[in-house]
């Protein structure tokens, strides 16, 4: 990875982030159109030790997001979305390589860059989404950067072909994008073709269909095609509901592409529910198998939490298991615990979390990230992490 210090090429970044800025609005003044926008702001403070009495880790996280979007007539949509992130304290300080790290697009365009950055805090912006949409009829194209969930879990999604990304990232919310183009085919109103076509930031492309339907009310799909060209993929998922039980599944197989691959033939699949009681306790559950846990060597805390996720590093044991409840402890107070265990590491995550909604458009959390694993020939790391956010949306 590059590291981007030179005053230089953060200002030519930053003249990037303007043009783009100016593009959208030349073209909200060509569609005769209002330009819409949205997002939010949040103050993040957290907080990581291993033991209460010992060295506790400090950092500040201001996040802005900014969702610009206009519309030319009735079929072509531009869509720009960008977040902004300021980080200072002493993980900016102490951890080598973060900011390079924070740095470093996976898209086939490089549109993330660190505008500042010190020993003691950093200015990011990405722009994660940027895309034409174009409609007409049943057919609908779109190009550009853009967000491709075929998932059809919660937590783990082993029919995401494009965009893996990790639980314990919350505040990231709209997760990660593709490079691709995108065509659909609606045949009915539950029926559709997808086709897309992916380039990675290594210039490697991927390419794969899918079909979904409905049937005795449940919605299937089946999907394949190729992965950074190194693996075929063929799968398969489902979501419906029984009674007041809500079902999901999914199912990929992959292949590598080169008989000489030292990697081998991979599964990847999950199954998820969730039901809201009748007393307004809502429970979720999920399983995850990953016959490729195991491939990767995670050494301690840092490569576990920070690592690039993709299909085959879903999880890093071969059977993960999740469960989450939450409750409305007042109409403006919701209050949940998420858990997680993988057995064959020993390894076991509590999140606790507390969401007020102070009034319209704010809101307070506070949320707690507890892990104790076992990593390769270390003993047990017991790692705490304490988040308390202030968020506006607008």
């Amino acid at each position: 990875m590059k590291r981007r210090k030179s005053n230089i090429y953060s200002v030519k970044r930053l003249f990037l982030s303007l043009f783009l800025l100016g593009c959208v609005h030349s073209f909200s003044s060509v569609a005769q159109q209002k330009l819409h926008l949205d997002g939010y702001l949040s103050n993040m403070q957290s907080v990581m030790f291993q033991n209460p009495n010992g060295n506790w880790t400090n950092d500040n996280l201001l996040h802005n997001r900014l969702n610009f979007k206009t519309f030319a007539g009735k079929h072509l949509t531009l869509s720009v979305e960008m977040r902004n992130r300021f980080f200072w304290g002493e993980t900016v300080k102490y951890l080598p390589g973060y900011g390079d790290w924070l740095s470093r697009d996976r898209g086939w365009k490089d549109l993330t860059w660190n505008l500042i950055e010190d020993s003691s805090c950093i200015l990011n912006t990405t722009v994660d989404r940027i895309n034409l949409d174009f409609r007409l009829g049943n057919f609908q194209l779109t190009a550009g950067r853009q967000r491709i969930n075929w998932g059809m879990n919660w937590v783990w999604n082993p029919n995401d072909l494009f965009n893996s990304y990790s639980f314990f990232d919350f505040d990231y919310v709209e997760r990660p994008g593709s490079d691709a183009i995108r065509l659909q085919y609606y045949l009915n109103y539950s029926t559709h073709l997808e086709l897309v076509a992916k380039m990675n930031e290594q210039d490697q492309y991927s390419l794969a269909g899918l079909f979904r339907f409905n049937l005795y009310n449940f919605d299937f799909q089946v999907l394949g095609g190729i992965l950074d060209e190194t693996d075929y993929a063929f799968g398969s998922g489902f979501s419906g509901n029984l009674g007041p039980v809500s079902l999901t599944g999914e199912i990929t197989f992959l292949d590598p592409v080169k008989e000489n691959d030292p990697r081998s033939n991979a599964t990847v699949a999950g199954m998820g529910l969730a039901y809201n009681t009748p007393f307004n306790l809502f429970i979720q559950a999920e399983y995850l198998y990953n016959s490729a846990a195991g491939d990767e060597t995670l050494y301690d805390f840092t490569g576990f939490y920070y690592r690039d996720l993709n299909l085959r590093n879903l999880s890093f044991a071969p059977h993960t298991w999740f469960a989450n409840f939450s409750y409305p402890i007042t109409p403006l107070l919701t209050g949940g615990v998420a858990l997680m265990t993988f057995p064959k590491l020993h390894g076991l995550f509590t999140g606790p979390s507390i969401d007020w909604s102070l009034c319209q458009n704010f809101d307070l959390s506070f949320i707690i990230q507890y892990f104790s694993i076992r990593f390769q020939q270390q003993d047990t790391q017991k790692i705490t992490l304490g988040f308390l956010r202030l968020k506006w949306n607008f």
